[in-house]
């Protein structure tokens, strides 16, 4: 948990012997102003006395009320020019001492002298502490390292995945991992490919797509990209993007298989583009929280992208929440949007793992409900720069957590090309401590 740190500016207190006019004998005495900043003074101040004192002179006191003076200033007359002892107490309404210091002013007589004192705190009354909390953080000092052989999976020489392959959705299931991901046609055009491995690192790909765009005229005829896998008594779920035209709506769509490779699509899609904020929407993650479907999602308009949710009682029926968006913009490292949500239970929070709209960095946000939403105060945790051998420099995109075995991977796309050239590959990194 990291230390709360308490950091207290107080005030200034200037002392200046001014111009002739504020010399009483300018054969060697003046007086002091101290000038106090009201403004900023902590509440609990409410009287500040200053006192100088020097051998063989009577001690010169003077108090000041910060509610009820009509000046936040402090007056000292007759000084005797030479080296007094000025000390300056911050007291509350009790006259408990809450905040003193202590320095040597030389007055000069007929010059002018400026001396900054800074109070520091006595520890001494009663205070009270401001908590913010950021629910689930507790354990977030972790250090995230990428895989030294990265890529693991790239492209092949194929019309459905030449130009690569991105979006890695992976569970662990029946002892092995299975992944589906997306294979890059050109021109935006998107196919649903599927691999398997019994490490995570070496896979066999199946030879070819498991999941096609749909007849001409359809929803889903250009594109399908897999978002979110469940299995569930058996069968497994797969929410997937689809859209007819790239520059048109999106739309999500529903598939289900009892093997993993041959699925059957639902005839309508399960959640549609909106307005506003969401013209356009891309699934993130399911997940079921109390028994009912949550569905993470980007919506993205010409100037921004946000993160939404969408609810249902039965998997195929979304409502989208009221309290849409859930995610906005609220870091500079976000750069238009952030997007690609993926969602998971760790530790009985809910954790959320996106990426920028910049394709640059991934951050992490926590939750009680899976509703309200704080973000990583050390956000980005991963970053292109932190790729091995700078494979994915130019673009990261598409995380997804797993852990298997107490061993923590986020698996991601990755490209080493700027447009027009993009060649994605995938890439895991694991998470340290």
């Amino acid at each position: 948990m990291k230390n709360l740190i308490i950091i207290l500016v107080f005030v200034l207190v200037n002392f200046s012997c001014s111009d002739q006019s504020n010399i009483v004998n300018n054969q060697g005495s003046g007086k002091i102003l101290l000038k106090i900043d009201r403004a900023n003074a902590p509440s609990s101040v409410v009287y500040v006395s200053a006192t100088l004192t020097r051998d063989a002179y009577p001690p010169i006191t003077s108090t000041l009320n910060l509610l009820s003076d009509s000046t936040a200033d402090l007056l000292l007359n007759d000084i005797q020019a030479g080296i007094w002892h000025l000390k300056v107490d911050a007291m509350n309404d009790s006259m408990v001492v809450l905040y003193t210091g202590e320095t040597d002013v030389n007055i000069l007589a007929g010059f002018t002298v400026n001396v900054n004192l800074s109070l520091q705190p006595t520890g001494q009354g009663t205070g009270s502490i401001y908590i913010y909390v950021t629910w689930g953080t507790q354990n977030t000092n972790f250090t995230y390292v990428d895989y030294s052989n990265n890529p693991i999976i790239s492209g092949g020489n194929n019309n459905y995945d030449y130009y690569g392959v991105s979006q890695p959705v992976i569970i662990f299931d029946e002892g092995k991992y299975k992944m589906w991901y997306y294979g890059d046609g050109g021109s935006a055009k998107k196919y649903v490919l599927y691999a398997e491995s019994t490490d995570g690192i070496n896979w066999i790909k199946n030879p070819n797509p498991v999941l096609l765009p749909g007849p001409q005229g359809n929803w889903d005829s250009w594109a399908v990209q897999a978002a979110a896998v469940l299995k569930e008594n058996n069968t497994y779920k797969m929410y997937y993007t689809a859209f007819a035209y790239q520059y048109g709506p999106w739309y999500i769509g529903l598939a289900t298989s009892v093997d993993g490779i041959n699925w059957t699509k639902k005839t309508n899609p399960v959640f549609y583009s909106g307005t506003g904020w969401e013209t356009q929407i891309a699934a993130g993650s399911v997940i079921k929280i109390n028994g009912k479907y949550y569905l993470y999602y980007t919506g993205v308009n010409s100037q921004s992208y946000r993160i939404g949710l969408a609810i249902s009682d039965d998997g195929e029926n979304f409502t989208r929440f009221s309290g849409n968006p859930i995610l906005n913009i609220t870091q500079s490292w976000e750069n238009s949007g952030v997007c690609v949500p993926h969602v998971f239970m760790e530790n009985n929070i809910y954790k959320m793992i996106y990426m920028n709209a910049a394709n640059t960095a991934f951050g992490l946000a926590y939750s009680n409900d899976g509703k309200t939403w704080n973000k990583e105060n050390l956000n980005p945790i991963f970053t292109t720069n932190q790729t091995t051998n700078g494979w994915a420099d130019v673009s990261i995109a598409y995380p997804r957590y797993i852990k298997v075995n107490n061993e923590v991977r986020i698996y991601y796309g990755g490209s080493k090309n700027a447009p027009p050239n993009v060649y994605h590959k995938i890439g895991f990194f694991k998470r340290l401590n």
